[in-house]
């Protein structure tokens, strides 16, 4: 009950931090510029964390699940 209850509270403040659509099409246009100019792999990278807080790899068995977090 502890751990469903620390989720919920989790799932709350996540939900307080919602961006605007004007904010999303900041960081797309912030994306799309550094990604137009990108050569090296570390540049790359750059661009992409205007979009992605982190990737998040579960692995079972054979299979697995990946999460993408979104800034």
């Amino acid at each position: 009950m502890e751990e469903e209850l620390k989720d919920l509270r989790k799932v709350v403040v996540d939900e307080g931090n919602y961006l605007t659509v004007e904010q999303i099409y900041e960081r797309v246009g912030q994306f799309r510029e550094l990604w137009s100019v990108a050569v090296t792999s570390e540049e790359k990278n750059r661009a992409l964390k205007k979009l992605v807080e982190r990737i998040v790899y579960n692995r079972e068995g054979n299979g697995g699940e990946l999460r993408v977090c979104y800034r």
